[in-house]
């Protein structure tokens, strides 16, 4: 039987370029608009490749940062995506606009997984890929537990969708930069490889989060600053009643 790993790899790399590509046009395009939720759609069945890839080349190579990255990074993407669907999910009758056995099913995973990870590099401390399996694995378990608690409060305020689909979306595209960059880019120094993409992606989202912030303050509604597409059923419930 021909070996895998060399297929795996490459639709590993390929799905990568995509993902990025299609996460530039997202990010650069009119938000809510046609070409936005085309690229957004790309990207995520993209970084579904990327992820299905990598947890196999991982397995298969004992690679622990390919693993970590993947987990973290696509969990951060599916959840973000599905925010958009889980504007009012109490309210909903229709179980699309509820969280439901895949939104549940993936923050328990991802919380599972990303504690053993982080449990194995507090006990392997002294290695060299220990600090990134705490810090990521760390987040990721704390962004699964907050998910859940989320899923059973019936507190749904009215812009948490629109941030957690930015934050998570913007999110796993940095983790999937610096993964390439980590992987690709040996002629820069390790610092810039690893760090760079975080810390120029964290005060990119704090600044969009902040003005968005203020447009929220001032009485606008997402539906002021984007096109919003997806239409809770409860409200055309109500309006044919």
């Amino acid at each position: 039987m021909d070996d895998p790993e060399p297929f795996l790899l490459n639709a590993h790399i390929a799905a990568g370029a995509v993902s990025l590509g299609a996460a530039a046009i997202a990010i650069a395009a009119p938000k809510g608009r046609r070409v936005h939720r085309f690229a957004g759609r790309f990207f995520v069945l993209a970084m579904t490749v990327v992820f299905a890839s990598a947890v196999m080349l991982s397995l298969r190579t004992n690679d622990l940062f390919q693993l970590t990255v993947a987990i973290f990074s696509y969990y951060m993407v599916l959840s973000g995506y599905r925010a958009l669907y889980l504007k009012q999910p109490t309210k909903s009758a229709d179980l699309r606009f509820r969280a439901g056995a895949l939104d549940k099913g993936a923050a328990q995973f991802t919380l599972i997984a990303c504690s053993g990870l982080s449990a194995y590099g507090a006990v392997y401390w002294y290695t060299d890929l220990a600090p990134v399996l705490m810090i990521l694995g760390s987040i990721g378990a704390l962004m699964a537990l907050l998910d859940l608690r989320r899923f059973r409060s019936a507190s749904v305020g009215p812009t948490r969708w629109f941030f957690t689909h930015m934050i998570r979306m913007l999110g796993g595209t940095i983790a999937s930069v610096t993964a390439f960059m980590v992987t690709n880019m040996d002629m820069l120094p390790p610092l810039v490889r690893w760090l760079g993409p975080t810390l120029v992606g964290t005060v990119a989202i704090t600044i969009w989060v902040s003005v968005y912030k203020a447009r929220f303050a001032r009485g606008a509604g997402p539906e002021d600053v984007a096109e919003v597409r997806i239409v809770e059923p409860s409200e055309v419930d109500e309006e044919e009643a």
